[in-house]
């Protein structure tokens, strides 16, 4: 293995984890009660639970992290939806002129193709993408707060399983950078949501690895700089 990646023979190996893990580790999150919503091409939520959670009709996993578990889903929804209506340059065009303090009422369910993973598990479930406004920058509004829905949804069902309802909610992903649609799903949560600092998941796997190396029987995972 350290010969096809380029690496020295004595590299150390301590830890590992998923993508999706590492980059919740990158933003510091540590407390039960803390979210982690990565708006990448897919829509992950993660929220630290004391205990672990799992319903397969939910879609709803867990993962161990330290003394405390990685409770979340994946839905197939966000920014691939965005990218089958819209360039990155008529997203960026448009954002200014979203307005956050006037919902669309269109109720979508944005999706590219028929079927869901999370919170709502139906391989048949079609993408609700209809009526479609002529104004470009309301559609894109009713997607926006279609996949806020979405993620209020998830969390909700993770609660109803035994997980925590978030204190707050930390976006990481290309989504994050939305400062609009920030507003768009705390709004929509009830609960502030805030942009990482670190959102890298190199980043989160250094710290993981930094606490392989200095750990002293502790279980628990800092995340301290």
């Amino acid at each position: 293995c350290a010969d096809s990646l380029g690496l020295a023979l004595q590299t150390h190996v301590v830890s590992g984890t998923t993508d999706s893990v590492a980059g919740f580790i990158a933003t510091g999150a540590s407390q039960p009660g803390e979210a982690v919503t990565s708006l990448g091409s897919t829509l992950v939520l993660k929220i630290i639970s004391k205990t672990p959670v799992f319903d397969a009709a939910l879609g709803i996993y867990s993962h161990r992290l330290g003394d405390l578990w990685l409770a979340g889903g994946a839905s197939n929804s966000v920014g691939h939806v965005l990218r089958q209506y819209f360039s990155q340059q008529q997203l960026d065009a448009m954002t200014p002129h979203l307005n956050p303090l006037q919902p669309t009422g269109l109720n979508y369910y944005p999706l590219t193709t028929t079927g869901e993973r999370f919170p709502i598990a139906d391989p048949g479930l079609r993408p609700r993408l209809t009526p479609r406004p002529d104004d470009a920058v309301t559609f894109y509004q009713g997607i926006l707060e279609g996949i806020a829905a979405i993620e209020q949804l998830g969390y909700n069902a993770l609660h109803r399983v035994g997980a925590p309802f978030p204190v707050r909610v930390t976006s990481v992903g290309r989504g994050a950078q939305n400062d609009v649609w920030r507003r768009i799903r705390s709004q929509c949560l009830g609960i502030p949501v805030i942009t990482a600092r670190h959102t890298e998941a190199a980043y989160g796997a250094a710290l993981l690895a930094r606490n392989g190396m200095l750990k002293s029987g502790s279980q628990s995972l800092s995340t301290s700089k």
